[in-house]
């Protein structure tokens, strides 16, 4: 017992305190219960604290039918039982772009037959969102679209008359097809395949599949972020991505004609053979303003003739008196001694002699030989037998060397064997071929084309900055813990389809709500009077230009999500699909009128127009003709999906 001192304490304090029975030992389940209460405390005291005591459930996926339900009975929203919906539809309106950039993003590629995406959904049917992330590897994306670039190719020099899907798909008064009723049963069409060798192609398995390589040691897992590949499956790739890379590896060949020469041309206001015309970056000064000149100056140097352009880009600041803003760019490279092995001749040894390394020429026709004197004392030693060469006991070169070369030599991502998922709308196929000079003999307005690509890509570099670290916000999780909205799998078609419903009731409601029943809206999103307006009704009818733009973007998806439902009807071929989509990408100016109600799309629309001119000019040469058939539509899927990103 503690020592107690008891001279401080009253008589009945004490008697108290001697009187108490001795204090019980805890037993085991004592501790126990204790110790269970102490952990109970402290998982609270370190608990996540939550915002407004919300505990997120993990939802449950709904079958595809309910929402299918949905959408089927909400077909005709002039009924009073949906009194209550329409405020939801009209609310959902502002969120009908982001919609349509989600659908547009995911959809799917020539090598699929169909693709089926994950969807959230407003439980009224008001919206549906295609929440996924089209990540891809990106040698492999590459190459898989290279061997589309040579299928086509192949295809429309076999097959006589290539005959173009009319537009558009279906009648302006047509309503959006049924997915349950016509198109759920119907087998899909086969999609675009090159036909590999099992034995020969080490990709063959796995190499036409929605994420390639899931599930093995070559990705993280299922959330797709990174990649790593072995030497056998990037020569692989390589290979087959051919037809779509670079042969130029010497960066000679990009003397005057990289970024750091464009940069210095803007500013001084010169334009270098077969590169774009800024505008001036910095005003000229007035020559009888300047303190000294090439007269007055005491070290007078006067250059009668006129300097070369480039001259004043490869030496600015001797050739040049104002050389604001100018950019020093390399002289020169060493010369690459490597040399792309022919397809043609896939035999030859790793390390062979070209003979574009040192083309010998005899100079002398006929030259005497001089015979060498002889040597008074022959040199009669020799090695010793057991001396060998250093690494004679290991091979020159294995099956894989060539291969390995190759690929240290190979452009961006070639030449790395791992690496971060993209997005597939991230990674160009086609920026590599404007970025070389024009080759000769082309047309005018190629030519053309080419230095206005070109000069997109000078203006984004310049005014890149890198990004700001900003709070990532996460649209679809917070509607996702909301009791408003479900999630389930969708084929790409259905929610296409689902998407062009939403956005016609949401506009058609639009336009009873202004009672503007004199206006009619058709199923091909076109707005017609239905009959001849008088000025009040005119000035009455008058939406602004968010509303029309809106309803083109829409018109435009319905042309793409039509094509899509003609192919799956077995109407049109993998083939004729992926030429309409490219048609549609291409012509956006003559198929909607976007242009009308945001004049600075027709930026879009001109690269649009680059865009085809640089890849007809390569892939109608040799047996394949002009005409259609060429379905090549990624690089300007990209420009429209950019474009919607940014609205």
């Amino acid at each position: 017992m503690m020592d107690l001192d008891l001279s401080n304490m009253t008589p009945e304090q004490r008697r108290q305190l001697l009187s108490r029975p001795p204090p019980k030992m805890p037993t085991p389940q004592d501790i126990e219960e204790k110790s269970k209460k102490w952990q109970q405390l402290q998982k609270k005291r370190y608990a996540e604290k939550r915002k407004f005591g919300f505990v997120d459930t993990q939802k449950e996926d709904m079958p595809p039918e309910h929402i299918r339900k949905i959408i089927k009975d909400h077909g005709d929203m002039s009924s009073k039982k949906f009194k209550h919906d329409k405020r939801i539809y009209l609310g959902a309106l502002k969120y009908i772009p982001h919609a349509i950039f989600k659908l547009l993003e995911n959809m799917p590629m020539p090598w699929e037959q169909y693709r089926e995406v994950p969807v959230l959904y407003h439980i009224t049917g008001a919206i549906t969102f295609v929440n996924d992330i089209p990540r891809v590897i990106e040698p492999v994306y590459i190459s898989q679209w290279a061997t589309m670039w040579l299928m086509m190719r192949r295809e429309k020099r076999d097959r006589r008359h290539f005959k173009r899907m009319q537009f558009p798909p279906f009648d302006d008064e047509e309503p959006p097809l049924d997915y349950a009723d016509n198109i759920l049963d119907v087998e899909p069409p086969e999609p675009i395949q090159l036909e590999l060798d099992p034995d020969e192609d080490v990709v063959a398995e796995w190499f036409y599949d929605h994420k390639p390589l899931v599930g093995t040691r070559h990705v993280n897992g299922s959330t797709y972020r990174t990649w790593q590949l072995d030497i056998p499956q990037m020569a692989n790739l390589y290979r087959l991505a051919d037809t779509l890379m670079s042969d130029i590896f010497d960066d000679n060949y990009f003397y005057l004609f990289d970024l750091k020469s464009f940069f210095t041309a803007k500013a001084l206001n010169v334009a270098l053979p077969g590169g774009p015309k800024f505008e001036p970056l910095v005003k000229e000064i007035d020559q009888a303003d300047e303190d000294w000149n090439e007269f007055n100056d005491i070290d007078k140097i006067i250059i009668r003739q006129p300097i070369r352009t480039e001259y004043r880009i490869a030496f600015p600041y001797l050739y040049n008196n104002n050389t604001k803003h100018v950019h020093m760019s390399k002289y020169y490279s060493a010369r690459v001694l490597y040399f792309k092995p022919s397809t043609f001749s896939p035999d030859l040894p790793a390390f062979y002699f070209d003979d574009g390394i040192l083309n010998m020429i005899g100079r002398v026709k006929n030259a005497k030989k001089v015979p060498m004197p002889e040597d008074d004392y022959e040199d009669d030693f020799e090695l010793p037998i057991e001396i060998e060469p250093l690494f004679s006991e290991y091979e020159l070169e294995t099956s894989m060397t060539a291969d390995a070369i190759g690929l240290l030599w190979a452009p961006d991502p070639f030449n790395k064997r791992s690496g971060r998922m993209r997005r597939a709308v991230d990674v160009p196929l086609v920026k590599s071929w404007y970025k070389e000079h024009c080759p000769p003999g082309f047309a005018t307005k190629v030519k053309v084309s080419y230095q206005k690509l070109i000069k997109y890509h000078i203006l984004n570099s310049l005014r890149y900055r890198p990004p700001k670290p900003k709070k990532k916000r996460f649209l679809f999780k917070s509607f996702k813990s909301t009791k408003f909205f479900q999630t389930t799998s969708l084929d790409w078609v259905e929610a296409g389809l689902q998407v062009c419903r939403q956005g016609y009731n949401m506009l058609n409601l639009l336009i009873h709500r202004k009672n503007l029943n004199y206006l009619h809206l058709d199923y091909n999103f076109n707005l017609k009077p239905v009959k001849t307006l008088t000025t009040k009704e005119r000035k009455k009818s008058r939406f602004g230009n968010a509303f029309h733009l809106c309803r083109e973007i829409l018109r435009m998806t319905k042309l793409i999500v039509d094509c899509h439902a003609q192919y799956r009807l077995n109407n049109i071929d993998a083939f004729q699909l992926a030429d309409g989509l490219n048609y549609i990408f291409c012509h956006v100016g003559q198929l909607t009128g976007m242009y009308r109600y945001k004049y600075k799309l027709m930026r879009q629309i001109r690269t649009c127009k680059d865009l085809k001119h640089l890849i007809y000019h390569r892939f109608n040469t040799g047996p394949v003709g002009k005409g259609p058939g060429c379905g090549f539509w990624a690089p300007t899927w990209r420009v429209w999906l950019f474009f919607l990103r940014g609205i």
